[in-house]
């Protein structure tokens, strides 16, 4: 049984990358010990799905091709996702592991990633019922998944009684954020939310906490993770918090085994454990899943399983686990580790 993996290797995203492939190794390695996937070994088949459409698209097509995999795992920004599924052309099911904008993504697609709406709504409740927060900023690239977290950060406040005191989208590589900085602090939001890519995160949380802000101003961060976090550093880690369905300070839910596992797996070589290894972790899980499902090993069959959208909770029962792993934890850096505040049903 072959699986493609598909991830960005270097370019905002690729600090994700070595983690994701831990994960989607240590759960292939797993499978395979107890006697594959309907007797047959998992192979994984690593490829660079780029940084545009294009490249992305012709990454795709040669899994589906000419490795003829039985099925595609990736963590793409949304502005790629659309390219890989058209590579693939439904002859494979694509688990689509990050955080995303939410919404259905189409024929032949699961995801499971956590959603803008799932995260936003109880984040900012809570910030506001627990720190009085009531004034806010966005800050995100300039591509879908922030545009459409914008509009849903826009909902959240408005729910919660707060104002939007301004916004800012910014391209892709940006290091210069004088003119973003100088807004938030005239605005004087009590949070920021923060929707950027992977290392461009990183670089405006480290220039946010030089310019003096994150003494007064709390950072909401989305599609960030410890990684990440290493990356911002203890010194400019102040008030900021981030939203994901796992956090390694507060595994629980039976994780704790495989966050061992993986530590002795890989021994420090690679990241440690976090909520994007264990998505492409999971995603493995649920295609051997959905191949038992059908009962064979087919990527064709599989993507017409996927015709209609398969909830994350459905997914999670259907590779065999507790739905309680949809739940958010809305979690505050402390150092160059995450400690939870609070935990949300999805």
């Amino acid at each position: 049984m072959k699986i493609g993996l598909i991830l960005s290797h270097d370019g905002l995203a690729g600090l994700w990358t070595l983690g994701c492939q831990g994960g989607a190794i240590l759960a292939a390695a797993e499978l395979n010990a107890g006697g594959g996937v309907l007797g047959r070994e998992i192979e994984i088949v690593h490829v660079d799905s780029g940084e545009t459409a294009r490249s992305a698209f012709h990454a795709a097509q040669r899994l589906a091709i000419d490795e003829n995999v039985d099925a595609v795992i990736g963590l793409q920004s949304s502005d790629l996702r659309p390219a890989v599924r058209r590579g693939i052309g439904g002859l494979a099911p694509y688990i689509y592991t990050p955080h995303y904008e939410g919404g259905f993504c189409g024929p032949g697609t699961a995801t499971l990633g956590i959603t803008d709406g799932e995260v936003l709504i109880p984040s900012l409740e809570w910030m506001c019922t627990h720190r009085r927060a009531r004034r806010f900023f966005f800050v995100g690239n300039n591509y879908i998944w922030p545009r459409v977290a914008h509009g849903t950060t826009e909902n959240a406040i408005r729910m919660i009684g707060g104002d939007l005191m301004g916004e800012a989208f910014l391209p892709f590589g940006l290091r210069d954020y004088t003119e973003t900085l100088q807004r938030i602090e005239r605005t004087r939001p009590d949070v920021v939310v923060v929707a950027m890519l992977g290392e461009d995160s990183v670089c405006f949380n480290r220039a946010f906490a030089e310019a003096g802000l994150s003494r007064r101003t709390m950072r909401l961060n989305l599609a960030f993770d410890e990684t990440q976090l290493l990356g911002v550093s203890e010194e400019y880690s102040e008030n900021l918090f981030a939203a994901q369905a796992y956090f390694d300070s507060s595994r629980g839910l039976g994780r704790d085994a495989l966050a061992e596992k993986y530590e002795s797996c890989f021994s420090g070589d690679r990241p440690g454990m976090t909520a994007n290894a264990v998505n492409c972790y999971d995603a493995i899980y649920l295609v051997a899943a959905l191949a038992r499902q059908i009962g064979r090993v087919d990527g064709h069959l599989m993507a017409r399983f996927l015709r209609a959208r398969l909830p994350r909770d459905s997914a999670y029962r259907l590779i065999g686990r507790s739905d309680a792993d949809a739940r958010v934890r809305l979690a505050e850096a402390d150092g160059v580790q995450f400690q939870v505040r609070d935990t949300f049903i999805a």
